[in-house]
């Protein structure tokens, strides 16, 4: 081959990396989107059981075709608090055993089966999907048909990429500098380093099998360079973990650790086990050798080093130590939402929903503490209510900029209501945090004049409040749990609010003619029945807005 014609072999093949790099990526984004919520159901059930995180870091990695992928997305849970170290770093096993499954697809396709050359036709897809992506009317179809034409772009890349390394076979001065690559250790070096720079470990098996498929790079070779792929793939989790708490950027510990000790294991075993004559001796292709290592070694890893979980843990721990000093948890910050998590918009949609929710909570917490205040004057709890106060400001501020940015991935059609409802939902609990902050200081203003409620106002505001607490519990349930259909129910205790606040106005108006309270007070004692209407009305109204993203519910036919 002349100097030109291996630069465009070159060529050819990047452009045969980067169709099956950008196939894989939408073949994911897309399968994650359809999928989304039965990955947001998988994870919540995530318990202390091992065995469960592997299953389902196994099954999401296997659905969106990337270990790094659920790494970064583990990292977000960590750092959000809704994960424990433990548990992540079962699924970060799992995470690396889903991730084989896109080498054994590629072996079976670029194989064939006999006469059938199955690469021709997965690389159709391609086409088929596109003309589905055009044609269809409704989301889920266009999505389906991106999957399809992820999973043919996959296999149009490998075509591109089998036929330049048939090319590269006549250019000795390649196939020799390949073959000159023979140590283990560099070979592995080399695996991890190009994993490192593409940041997908996936693309890299499928690289090496085109190679070995054309007969320039043998298949000790390519084992050695799969195993370091395992180690290059970490890089993308430590990138992530940069300005994480501690124990997120422990899962990236997590996730190198046990690549680099599986590698260990498997290069030290291989001294006297020789796993490259085993495999060729059991595998007919060079292609079913590549994805058969590549699976039975990450599955080996995790059944040697799931036990010593515990100690990989403490080993995590122990380089990256606790900081010195207490976290100031008084800082205002997002409790569940940070870039992590947008990697996957159906979890950052779900972990929206928790941020509105923590919301919920601190507005609440606040309103308690405002009403404690009026019904004892005892205002000592004002400090921690300023505190809460800053936090529900920054929430609202925070949470709409990440709006925003959900706002712009794919996501399904359910979660794009509820993201355009949560708009108006923070909105709702940003102005309960500003009715109580008046009813603090209402508060103030009676201790500071040395004024109180007589014993008859204080009970009709306890009875008001009574209302609140069962308005408050109800709605929770409503938008958590996403049942529209208790709103009747919730509007029955609004409707209390409402009467209370007739009720106390009607109160108040015979005791000021009886003299038993003085018109300074009376003002006071109906503002707050006012601000507390209001406050029920805002209730009401996150509750109301699962009506347009609550999905409905399937209903089982009764048996006779």
């Amino acid at each position: 081959m002349t100097g030109l014609e291996i630069f465009y072999t070159i060529l050819a093949a990047l452009s045969g990396i980067g169709v099956f790099i950008f196939g894989m990526k939408i073949l994911g984004d897309n399968l994650e989107a359809v999928a989304g919520d039965r990955i947001k159901k998988m994870f919540a059930v995530i318990d202390k059981n091992s065995l469960v995180g592997v299953g389902i870091g196994a099954t999401t990695t296997a659905v969106i075709q990337s270990s790094a992928a659920v790494t970064v997305m583990l990292i977000g849970f960590v750092n959000a608090g809704l994960m424990s170290l433990t548990q992540a770093a079962s699924v970060v096993y799992g995470a690396n055993i889903g991730t084989t499954i896109t080498a054994q697809i590629v072996a079976l396709g670029f194989g064939g089966i006999k006469n059938v050359q199955l690469t021709v036709i997965f690389a159709a897809f391609a086409g088929i999907g596109a003309f589905m992506i055009l044609f269809a009317k409704k989301d889920l179809l266009k999505k389906i048909g991106t999957i399809v034409c992820g999973l043919g772009m996959i296999f149009v890349g490998l075509t591109v990429m089998g036929d330049s390394m048939e090319s590269f076979k006549e250019a000795p001065v390649i196939v020799n500098a390949l073959a000159s690559i023979k140590h283990p250790l560099l070979l592995v070096v080399l695996g991890a380093i190009v994993t490192a720079l593409i940041q997908s470990s996936s693309a890299v098996s499928g690289l090496v099998i085109t190679m070995s498929a054309a007969g320039i790079m043998s298949f000790p070779q390519a084992m050695y360079i799969i195993i370091g792929s395992n180690i290059g793939t970490c890089v993308t989790s430590f990138i992530c973990s940069i300005g994480t708490c501690t124990n997120a950027k422990r899962v990236a510990v997590i996730h190198l650790t046990f690549n680099l000790l599986g590698s260990i294991i498997f290069m030290l075993t291989d001294l006297f086990a020789h796993y490259a004559d085993l495999l060729m001796r059991w595998f007919d292709t060079v292609q079913i050798q590549i994805a058969m290592l590549h699976t039975i070694f990450n599955v080996a890893t995790t059944i040697i080093l799931l036990p010593f979980t515990k100690l990989m843990v403490k080993f995590a721990t122990l380089v990256i130590p606790d900081k010195k000093g207490k976290v100031d948890d008084d800082t205002p910050r997002l409790y569940y939402l940070n870039d992590q998590v947008l990697t996957s918009p159906p979890l950052a949609v779900a972990n929206v929903k928790r941020e509105i929710l923590n919301m919920y909570t601190l507005a609440r917490q606040n309103l308690n503490l405002a009403l404690d205040a009026i019904t004892t004057l005892d205002i000592s709890k004002l400090d921690s209510f300023n505190v809460t106060e800053a936090k529900l400001n920054y929430l609202n501020k925070e949470i709409t900029k990440f709006l925003v940015r959900v706002s712009n991935t794919d996501i399904s059609e359910w979660d794009a209501k509820l993201i355009g409802s949560a708009h108006h939902t923070v909105s709702h609990l940003e102005r309960i945090g500003d009715y109580a902050e008046n009813i603090f200081e209402y508060a103030q203003k009676l201790k500071e004049d040395k004024l109180s409620f007589s014993e008859d106002s204080l009970e009709e505001i306890n009875k008001l409040r009574e209302a609140l607490d069962n308005l408050f519990d109800m709605a929770y349930k409503i938008y958590d749990e996403e049942l529209p259909e208790l709103i009747p129910t919730l509007y029955t205790y609004e409707q209390i609010t409402d009467d209370m606040k007739v009720l106390m106005g009607d109160k108040h108006v015979e005791r000021l003619n009886q003299g038993v309270c003085n018109p300074e007070t009376g003002a006071i004692y109906l503002t707050l029945a006012s601000d507390c209407e209001r406050i029920a009305d805002h209730v009401t109204s996150v509750a109301n807005a699962t009506k347009s993203f609550a999905r409905p519910k399937k209903i089982h036919p009764q048996k006779a």
